[in-house]
């Protein structure tokens, strides 16, 4: 997204005397702000959804910790891990419990991607107009 921000937008920041440091900042981040926005939110999206490499980074413990640097357990974890042992209806219905939950916090964590990017781009517009 950075480069494509046209060179006439940074030739007019450094015309007008402003730093490379300003002109990356004022004219290169503001004009890309809804791309740089969507693919931070995209990645996050992804990352949610992701199951055995966030498993093994993240530690795989299955404990609530007290520091966020302990290892931990995430729902696509759960549902990888503990699907195969689930043996009682009730230990299914939780499974889906949990992967139902998980797409709820994917559609909530997209549907806040579309809002910020659509605010961000309808502000970009009004201000080249």
């Amino acid at each position: 997204m950075i480069l494509a921000v046209p060179n006439a937008q940074r030739e007019a920041a450094l015309g007008l005397g402003a730093t490379r440091w300003e002109t990356t900042r004022i004219a290169v981040l503001r004009y890309g702000r809804s791309g740089l926005i969507g693919a931070v939110l995209l990645g996050l999206g992804r990352a949610l959804g992701e199951t055995m490499a966030v498993t093994m980074v993240i530690g795989n413990r299955a404990e609530i910790a007290v520091s966020l640097f302990a290892p931990g357990y995430t729902m696509a974890s759960v549902i990888a891990n503990e699907f195969t042992e689930a043996t009682s209806d009730l230990y299914l219905g939780a499974l889906i419990e949990v992967g139902l939950l998980l797409f709820a916090v994917t559609v909530a964590v997209n549907a806040l991607a579309r809002v910020l990017v659509w605010s961000v781009g309808g502000a970009v517009r009004e201000v080249r107009e």
